[in-house]
């Protein structure tokens, strides 16, 4: 340890001798670290936009399971999954669902979801404008917002109106066979503008009785007690052989497609590092050169190869160091800079197109990027220093005391 604190002070003493080399050579890393932090930061901001903005507008905690193919065979929905599925951690309430297509006599659509009453009340919370869940096993439906205006619009029914539907089946022969149910809707929710509006919700049971089959379910809702823990469900829930499909895919492809740009733009950003090497490869170089004969005087009086290596690699980590401070505050300077001056050109320039980022930071820089910064810098520096180090260190002594 004192041998180390004293390679420090005679490494710390050869750096003050050239001061000014020393400090644009550093200059030449911090440029690069600089443009690093300022790209990883710029793509950190710009992907907390995009992740907000996906939050606002969907329902994050919300998840749909559903079957899937694993080696050939078919993985159902059945009791079991769904038990299995609400023991796990965060999965705040779940409950299968069962659908089915039905058309009035006008030909339109329903896309009818058979679930329990205390499930769908566990995983939407639901707001009626008129009615209520339908009875279990009877023929009511609820209309979300966006049903109930088309059939009210379209076809005169409304809350509480009995209207005739057609149920499609196919005999042994695959000919189709229409047949007609009757069924009341008992209510119409709110709008919320998210998949609800356009659903025809009615009790699981009855969906099944009407729809003549009685096969395992074709999905399972899940609602997660916090938007923090979605991906940790969706973890528990593949390891059980299902695929979870959600509003967090969205933010799955944000990062993916924010991975992607952040590398490609840190390309650009390596070419300041190589350069900010090389010119450490050089100052170093020339070190050596100029040092030749106080480093073949030193090996004659005792110093071994590993030392002088030693002295010339801690040269460099100074220089990493100094480099890697420099390089953090130009990128603080950087994201301070787009944030304040680049934020107001924006929205001068966009308008309207820009205000809904108005109140988030286009440059977001972390304390995670900033120690990355500095330990690049530092292990850039002790990488190029290798070379001279090497070289010093390879000098004979006897050559090296004659070299004028």
């Amino acid at each position: 340890m004192v041998k180390l604190l004293d390679y420090a002070r005679l490494s710390a003493r050869q750096l003050q001798k050239k001061r000014m080399r020393i400090l644009l050579t550093a200059i030449g890393i911090a440029i690069g670290i600089a443009a690093v932090v300022g790209i990883i930061s710029l793509g950190e901001g710009i992907r907390y936009q995009a992740i907000e903005t996906v939050k606002q507008q969907s329902d994050l905690s919300l998840i749909e399971v559903t079957g899937t193919v694993k080696d050939g065979t078919v993985i159902p929905i059945t009791e079991s999954k769904v038990a299995l599925i609400r023991a796990i951690p965060h999965a705040e309430s779940a409950g299968p669902v069962y659908r089915a297509s039905f058309s009035t006599l006008r030909q339109t659509y329903l896309g009818v979801t058979g679930i329990r009453g205390e499930d769908f009340q566990a995983l939407f919370k639901p707001s009626f404008s008129s009615g209520a869940f339908p009875d279990p096993g009877s023929n009511q439906v609820v209309l979300g917002y966006d049903v109930a205006e088309k059939l009210r619009k379209y076809e005169g029914i409304r809350s509480g109106d009995l209207f005739t539907v057609v149920i499609r089946d196919y005999d042994q022969n695959g000919a189709p066979m229409d047949r007609k149910l009757a069924l009341r809707a008992s209510g119409v929710l709110r709008e919320r503008g998210d998949s609800l509006d356009n659903m025809v919700i009615m009790d699981l049971d009855a969906v099944k009785e009407m729809s003549g089959e009685d096969t395992s379910y074709n999905s399972i809702y899940v609602r997660v007690d916090d938007p923090e823990h979605v991906f940790s469900v969706v973890g528990e829930i593949q390891l059980l052989g299902l695929t979870a499909t959600g509003a967090f895919q969205q933010i799955e492809s944000v990062n993916r497609f924010m991975d992607l740009v952040i590398l490609f733009l840190s390309l650009f950003a390596a070419i300041s590092l190589v350069i900010g090497a090389l010119m450490i490869v050089n100052t170093m170089v020339m070190s050596v050169y100029e040092r030749t004969r106080e480093i073949g005087v030193s090996m004659a009086v005792g110093a071994s190869r590993s030392d002088v290596m030693t002295l010339i690699l801690m040269e460099c980590f100074y220089i990493g160091i100094i480099g890697g401070l420099l390089g953090d505050f130009l990128g603080l300077a950087f994201s301070f800079c787009l944030n304040t001056l680049g934020k107001s050109y924006l929205m001068t320039q966009m308008g309207d197109l820009f205000s809904g980022f108005a109140r988030y930071d286009l440059s977001i820089v972390t304390p995670g990027i900033l120690v990355m910064g500095f330990l690049v810098a530092v292990i850039l520096s002790l990488l190029s220093g290798l070379y001279p180090a090497m070289k010093a260190a390879a000098l004979d002594p006897v050559e090296a005391i004659h070299h004028t």
